[in-house]
Formats: C-alpha cells, structure tokens, sequence
C-alpha cells in the first residue's frame, strides 16, 4: 500500500564526476526490489509503494477477495521478493497481482484493472522521463497455460490496465512469460512510444495469470530497473568575443572570474538545474554555456516547446563542449522520437541551433556547428565569421548583454556603456577578457550591431 507523499521521491542515482556537486538523475521504480514490507492492517503485509487486490477502490470487495501475494525470502538479490499466485473464492480465481497504482475490483474479473489514481499520492507515481526499456528478474510455474506478465505505462492524466482505447498512454513496455521458469531469469522489453508527449506518471502492473487466470501458477518477481540509454554529445562551437585565432579561444576569465555555480538561472533563460563545482576544472575552460536539446521534425518545428533536456556545461578553448568535470561529453538521459537538434545559449553571445538533425553514430551524437557557413541554423544572420581563409571558422556572435536576442543600441548604452573602466564577471565584457573597455564595442558589439537570435522561439 502507498502510505506518504514523502515516500513518493523516486531513486536518484548520482554520478560522481571528479567531486563535482552535479547529481545526473534516472528515475526508477519505487522498491524494486521489494526489499521494503508494511502492515496495512491484512494478515499479510504489502510492499512498499505497492499494492493488492485487498486494497483496492472497492471497500465492499475487499474483504472478500483472496491473498494472491506473499513476501518470499527466495529472492534474486538483498532479501526479499514478492510471491505472486492465482487463488479462488467461490467460483472466480483471481490472478496474483500487484501495482503501484491502485485496483479497481469487480465481481466480473473482467471489468477489473489497475489504473492511476491521480486524486489521490497513494496510488500514483510521478514520472517525466523517457526510458528505453524495462528489465526486472522472475521464476514461473504455469498452470493450464497462464501467462505471467509485466506491463508498465507512461501517460499523462489517469490511464488504467488494461485498456484498449490507451487513453493518455505515452508509451508501454511488456514481458509475457509462458513457459517454466525454474530458475531465476532476467527478463526485458523496450518501450513502445506511440507519441512525443512528456509522461506524467508511470503506472506498472505484476500478474502470475495472464488474460485467464488458473488456481496454482505462482511467480517470483525481483529488481525491476528501468534502462536509459542517454544521448551522449560531441559538440564543437565558438564565440566570436574571446576568440583568438588559429582556432583557439581565450581564457582570460580562467579561474578567478568564472562563477563556480552556473549562471543561467535567470532571465531570459530561467534554468534551475543545480550544476556547480568546487573550482573550474580545466585551465582550457572559457566559460559556462547552456546545451538545450529540442525533439522535432524539422529545424523550423524545433520551437522551445519540443526542448526535451537543458544542462549546463563548459566551452573550452578549443571549442569542445564538456561536462563538469572539463573534459568529459555531456550525456542527457532523454529518449528522441523525431530529430535531435541542440541548441547553445550563452548569457552574452547570441543563441545557435544545429540547422540539421544531429545523428547518433556508434552512440555518439557529434555536430560541429563550426567547420562550415550552413552548419548554423538562420546562417550568418544570427551569427559571426571567425576565420576567412579555407576552410574558414563560423561561431556565435558576441554583443547581447541583456541576453534578448537582438544585438542594439541597448547592448551598447545599458551594459557597456554604463560599466565601461570595470572589471568583473560582466554581461558587457563581450570579448570575455574581464574587462569593459573599447575593444568589447567596436571589435565585438559593432560588428554585430542588427544581427537577431535565429534559434526558432
């Protein structure tokens, strides 16, 4: 039975990156592996997190409905696992079932179904990401032909199982077990997405019966775990305002004005994710910069509503984009359905996105927005030539100090102007050397003066 809200925060597996204080999040299922039981007033106590037909909406039907679970020390790993069953009462066998949401029980097994209740936190779990697959361990011994099962739903709104119309359903991933299985096994199965939508909740259901359910099949089920094959970027860019030539950049922040935490947590771009560092880890890092990526059809459809995943990161000075640990590629636990574009933000440069789909090859996504004058989307009209000679150099354009999109006169008069003789970690020092002077307007700001952020809004 699903007992607190506060029981609701999903397993959060962290990826130490050098002692750097970033947290890389899966989400999982609650107790997979059945380790946690509570006494929820039954003669048998419940998993965790889960429940049973002995708990389901129908107070009436309850009480009547047979035990067809058990907690078992015959486990594939830590202690326990749950012993799924098929009983009968009078003349209707119930099959052994257990979900994270709630049953719906009716005296017709056929009018009954698991579903999500989303009015109440005890019979939902929320749930926005994207897995690739389910895989979880199991024992079998069929009875007449029954099938044991494993289904898991992600949706939007209320969804039950089964059901099938798959209102608000995402995607679904499925185990069907018929034969003996003596022996402890790992199953798995992919997610099937039927739409791009972003889940709400996930919603599992473990059955020993199948569509028909016999009295005497009984599973084993053990750590259930969801796959995630994250994309895994090799990005290549430049800034117009630090670069230096012969295709370098400078470091003149490096390390005393770099903040330690990143900077983008604030207007325009309003990113709360937790990244921080205890000191910049590469003498080569530029500065932070913020990696968005977008699921969509075309370059034009990639609109900020089809941003599935935003991290920040640092640019080095060769142009490489890395992770917190200033070398390693940044990888986002996302799931693409149509075409990856990425787009990068940079608090005084004017955004990019890739003008094509960025392609995975051997599991990594690679794009170099650099090496040629189409590699940007909206081309030279949101964007700088670095280098004239061949093959050439293409980068983002320096100057937007109030981060609006439009490099102008306000970039000038409000961020420059204003400050021009300081030092600092400022939105005005468009060639990122620490200081306001007159090389940041007339070799940065005015060379750009009218050029627009190209990155579809």
């Amino acid at each position: 039975m699903r007992i607190s809200a506060i029981n609701k925060i999903l397993i959060t597996v962290a990826c130490s990156l050098s002692a750097i204080t970033f947290v890389f999040s899966q989400q999982q299922p609650e107790n997979a592996g059945f380790e946690l039981w509570e006494n929820v007033g039954l003669s048998v106590p419940e998993p965790t997190e889960w429940s049973s037909i002995k708990t389901s909406d129908n107070g009436t039907l309850n009480g009547f409905a047979p035990y067809v679970w058990a907690q078992s020390t015959n486990a594939h790993s830590g202690s326990y696992s749950v012993n799924l069953y098929n009983a009968s009462v009078l003349t209707i066998v119930a099959a052994g079932t257990l979900t994270n949401g709630q049953v719906h029980s009716d005296l017709n097994p056929n009018n009954g179904y698991v579903f999500t209740n989303i009015a109440n936190a005890q019979w939902n779990t929320p749930f926005t990401q994207k897995p690739d697959s389910i895989v979880f361990w199991a024992k079998f011994t069929p009875v007449s032909g029954d099938i044991a099962q494993v289904k898991a739903v992600l949706h939007t709104g209320t969804a039950k199982i089964p059901d099938v119309a798959q209102s608000n359903w995402i995607a679904l991933a499925q185990v069907d077990i018929p034969n003996l299985t003596s022996v402890w096994t790992r199953f798995s199965a992919p997610f099937n997405y039927f739409n791009s939508n972003t889940p709400q909740y996930i919603l599992f259901v473990l059955s020993s019966g199948g569509t028909v359910a016999h009295v005497g099949s009984t599973a084993y089920f053990d750590d259930l775990e969801l796959i995630y094959n994250p994309v895994e970027l090799d990005l290549t860019a430049f800034m117009h305002g630090p670069y230096a030539g012969n295709g370098l950049m400078s470091t003149s922040l490096n390390p005393d004005l770099i903040p330690l935490n990143q900077p983008y947590n604030t207007i325009p771009w309003n990113y709360g994710g937790p990244e921080s560092v205890p000191f910049i880890p590469n003498a080569q890092v530029v500065d932070w910069i913020l990696v968005e990526l977008r699921d969509a059809a075309t370059a034009e459809a990639a609109t900020a509503a089809t941003t599935i995943g935003r991290q920040a990161g640092f640019l080095l000075n060769d142009g490489s984009v890395v992770g917190l640990d200033g070398s390693g590629r940044m990888t986002f636990p996302v799931m693409v359905n149509q075409n990856l574009f990425v787009v990068l933000w940079h608090r005084n440069h004017l955004g990019i996105m890739s003008a094509s789909p960025v392609t995975e090859v051997a599991g990594l996504h690679t794009y170099n927005f650099s090496n040629t004058a189409n590699k940007i989307y909206g081309g030279l009209n949101g964007s700088v030539q670095l280098e004239t000679d061949f093959p050439g150099l293409w980068g983002m354009a320096g100057g937007d100090g109030n981060a609006d999109g439009t490099i102008d006169l306000s970039d000038k008069n409000s961020f420059w102007s204003l400050f021009v003789g300081k030092d600092g970690y400022l939105s005005g020092d468009y060639n990122l050397n620490g200081q306001l002077n007159n090389p940041d307007k007339n070799d940065i700001w005015l060379g750009n003066q009218g050029k627009q952020c190209q990155v579809p809004e």
